[in-house]
């Protein structure tokens, strides 16, 4: 927005000088001329570094970032939240911005994060898990159970959702209701691999 000022101020002041050199009563056309030059440079300059042009290279470097070709997460944090500011139907965007708050240790805003991308996108289990797992590190067990119950009828298919769900009820000491869950996964343990299976098993043992 500032450079948008900026053009505006230097339009009106090439105007004003217009006025003072050219005397639009006397000198018509002569001013009209001047004016249609004036105002197409301006629109020229605009297009070229304004927002139009800022947004191309907001677009660039983000395409950058999914790449991997630049390593420090708070410009990707700034970049993404202006991103998503215009364009908040990016599911791959707001959950690369929640990851990277992660990073950065800024916890409040990747919850935030979290968030925002349910209110899109409220039916992505993938969102909800990442949430649930958010929750249940910051000591909101039941919230998160709530996160991943919801997960879990989105993508009852999900072993990673399954476990967590069972390491969640388990810290709540509901080892029944993780129990059922267990026994769901033995009754289609031929979708997964053994070692999971017993990895899973053991996390009542622990109890």
């Amino acid at each position: 927005m500032p450079i948008i000022f900026f053009f505006l101020s230097i339009s009106l002041i090439v105007f004003l000088s217009l006025v003072y050199v050219i005397n639009p009563k006397k000198y018509p056309r002569e001013f009209l001329f001047s004016l249609v030059i004036m105002l197409g440079t301006a629109l020229g300059f605009y297009f070229n570094l304004g927002d139009y042009k800022y947004v191309n290279i907001m677009d660039m470097l983000y395409e950058d970032f999914k790449h991997e070709q630049t390593t420090d997460p708070r410009k990707l944090v700034l970049f993404l939240e202006k991103k998503l500011m215009k364009d908040p139907y990016d599911l791959e965007g707001w959950l690369i911005l929640a990851r990277t708050c992660l990073i950065t240790r800024n916890i409040q805003k990747a919850d935030l994060y979290y968030a925002k991308a349910n209110r899109y996108f409220p039916k992505n289990s993938e969102i909800l898990f990442e949430a649930a797992i958010l929750k249940n590190n910051i000591g909101q067990t039941n919230k998160s159970l709530s996160l991943l119950v919801q997960a879990h009828k989105l993508d009852d298919k999900s072993l990673k959702i399954k476990e967590q769900l069972i390491k969640t009820l388990m810290l709540l000491n509901k080892t029944d209701d993780a129990n059922l869950i267990f026994e769901d996964i033995k009754k289609n343990k031929s979708q997964y691999k053994t070692s999971d299976l017993v990895r899973i098993k053991k996390l009542f043992e622990k109890n």
